[in-house]
């Protein structure tokens, strides 16, 4: 005979829990209970230990050993405990009682979860500095602990084990082909018992029919209810399902004649197995019939594992697809082409370019795109999160790790990206000690929380971004090499908006439209407006043309176009000072960087403004793109280089060639 100890903070909790499954199972498993004032030391010698609780867990768990079988149990109120509650009018204050914070949090949650939230609750437990005066408690099974100016006591009795709890404790007694059965006819009770409360609600049969018939069929279970003659008066379509019926050959029917094998408990139909429960209804102490529950034996494991996936999806959504990449220029039709074949890969992706420029855009569409979409997206900013914070917010910690540590523990970030992605934005400013931690977390797959010696394995997919130039900090010892070419497997690259002008009007449109509703931007803006943000050099990038539409959609005046003095005054001033700047230099002779912008422009033909200004770096000219922009304008104004969009580039002309025909160069 299989033994079992259960382990409760008091007495009451640890002796309902064993009435429970003794209901359940009978006398098949001998139970013994421990609690807080009876626990002594000695050999724990049971096949399985039941905690009332995580506290009782916690607070015995050193004394049980680490090779012992355990089970920390979920518990749930009974529905036939709560009409009182029901009855209390609504904005009532009360105090919950129960032993410990959580379990009184955990109480509160349950009552309003099962629609029990018209009241107020207030938690009380043992230790509590101060509560609130109130008339009314509630509490699950310990009436002890209730203040003693208190005369209004409701107790809901102990909570009972869950269905989930029920099926973990029977797999780790290896006993669940034994017991299976009989814990799926259990999990069906409560209900049964709501069903027939609602059938002694009125002996009128058509309102009864629309009652139950609206009631089953949101149910997961196939429910059919028949007279004493077996006649089939109302049934569900999870029923019909199972069944493969049409309602009209059922109704009214003998179920017996129809399905004989629903005499058994459980049965086979069409390749399922299906669990079948009888229940007699009588109203007045008079037999009127029988509720017949249907359920395939496999859907308790289907519904946990679906409720498991929507929590991890719900808490880490991703909203942004390929769809909002907004550009019809070279670079972002390429980078998508891209990103789309990249997506499909399970590789390591590392997104390099400018603040605003729509790294973690690119990197969710990429997830998005990506088998791992219905999993977890999980995003952390180096840059945002303090240093001594950083890696027990990556790995997790254990309970009392540091000083200030979570009780109980916390879940890192890569653990719960597992299955899913972790975006890695601003990895730049992650420490070189922090670095050689992500190093072997992307060789090994396994991660270590902090104040643990166990690993934990991991399967996710990183993708990282920076707005540094990492090969540069490579150079400069300030980022680890190996990690740079363990991150860079597929390098991207998210463009500067002065890179592709010819997106800004398409991008004013989307976010317009998105913003305001409207695309008309001739019906927006005064022409003169157009041109000058098309000129701005946005080195805020998206994000800051973002914020641009945003304000002057909030200040613009019904049926009046923006113009120039409404724009920021930032980007007027900006506007005016380049300007000044491309006439004052247009008339002036070539010096020395503007010969050398020449001679590159001659050597190589079509070339841009960012190729310029690296390899002005690397030639100690060191010219900013802003600066190869301003010689540029003043070549081409002056006739010596001719600019153009797209493949051809910049393009010398004719006097370009006289002057280096002469000898300049």
């Amino acid at each position: 005979m299989k033994k079992i100890l259960i382990i409760s903070m008091g007495e009451d909790t640890g002796l309902s829990i064993k009435k429970q499954l003794e209901s359940i199972f009978g006398k098949e498993f001998f139970i013994e209970c421990l609690n807080l004032l009876n626990f002594t030391d000695g050999n724990l010698d049971y096949d399985l230990i039941i905690f009332s609780s995580e506290e009782s867990k916690k607070t015995f768990k050193f004394k049980t050993g680490k090779n012992k079988k355990y089970v920390v149990s979920r518990r749930v109120i009974k529905h036939e405990c709560i009409d009182e509650i029901l009855n209390i009018p609504r904005g009532t204050e009360v105090l919950l009682v129960n032993d410990t914070k959580d379990s009184c949090k955990e109480v509160i949650c349950q009552l309003k979860s099962q629609g029990v939230d018209h009241i107020e609750y207030y938690p009380y437990y043992p230790g509590v500095k101060s509560y609130k005066d109130l008339d009314i408690a509630i509490t699950p099974g310990e009436s002890h602990l209730v203040p003693k100016d208190i005369n209004n006591v409701i107790d809901i009795n102990c909570r009972h084990l869950d269905v989930s709890s029920l099926v973990e404790i029977l797999m780790q007694l290896n006993c669940m082909d034994k017991y299976g059965s009989i814990v799926s006819s259990y999990f069906y009770r409560d209900m049964i018992n709501i069903s027939k409360k609602y059938i002694n609600i009125s002996q009128e049969s058509i309102r009864l029919k629309d009652l139950l018939t609206n009631l089953l069929d949101n149910q997961k279970n196939g429910i059919l209810y028949t007279n004493i003659e077996d006649e089939v008066l109302v049934l569900n379509e999870e029923a019909l399902r199972l069944l493969n019926i049409d309602r009209k050959d059922i109704i009214s029917k003998n179920i017996y004649e129809l399905f004989d094998g629903l005499r058994e408990d459980i049965i086979k139909i069409n390749n399922k197995e299906i669990l079948v429960f009888r229940e007699k209804i009588k109203i007045n102490n008079k037999n009127m019939g029988k509720m017949i529950t249907l359920n395939e034996v496999k859907h308790i494991h289907k519904i946990d594992d679906e409720l498991r996936r929507k929590e991890r999806l719900k808490e880490n959504k991703v909203k942004y697809t390929f769809e909002d990449m907004v550009g019809n220029c070279q670079h972002i039709v390429k980078n998508i082409k891209l990103a789309k074949k990249v997506a499909k890969t399970n590789s390591t992706v590392l997104i390099q370019g400018e603040t605003g420029t729509g790294k973690e855009v690119l990197a969710q569409a990429i997830h998005n795109e990506s088998e791992r979409k219905d999993y977890p997206f999980v995003a952390i900013n180096f840059a945002a999160i303090p240093e001594n914070l950083i890696e027990s917010e990556l790995f997790g910690y254990e309970d009392g790790a540091f000083t200030g540590a979570k009780k109980g523990g916390k879940e890192g970030l890569f653990k719960k990206a597992h299955k899913g992605t972790i975006f890695l934005d601003e990895i730049g400013d992650a420490s070189l000690y922090l670095q050689s931690r992500l190093l072997r977390v992307l060789q090994e797959r396994e991660i270590t929380p902090v104040g643990s010696t166990e690993t934990i394995p991991i399967d996710i997919r990183v993708i990282a971004a920076t707005n540094k130039e990492l090969l540069e900090e490579v150079k400069l010892k300030k980022f680890r090499e190996d990690l740079y070419y363990r991150l860079n497997v597929m390098p991207m690259y998210s463009t500067p908006l002065r890179e592709r002008r010819e997106d800004i009007k398409l991008l004013l449109e989307y976010y317009l439209f998105k913003i305001a509703g409207s695309n008309d931007l001739d019906e927006f803006f005064h022409r003169e407006v157009i041109e000058i943000l098309e000129v701005y050099n946005w080195p805020g990038n998206i994000r800051e043309l973002v914020n641009v539409v945003e304000y002057v959609c909030t200040i613009k005046e019904e049926g009046i176009k923006i113009c120039e003095r409404d724009l920021p005054k930032y980007i007027i001033e900006n506007s005016k000072s380049m300007n000044s700047c491309i006439k004052e230099e247009v008339d002036e002779l070539l010096d020395e960087r503007d010969i050398w912008v020449l001679e590159k422009i001659y050597k190589y033909q079509g070339i841009g403004r960012r190729t310029l200004s690296m390899m002005s770096k690397e030639e100690n000219f060191d010219l900013g793109e802003g600066k190869i922009r301003t010689i540029m304008t003043k070549l081409r104004n002056n006739n010596y280089i001719e600019i153009k969009k797209g493949v051809n580039g910049t393009k010398i002309l004719e006097k370009g060639l006289n002057f280096i025909k002469k000898g300049y160069l």
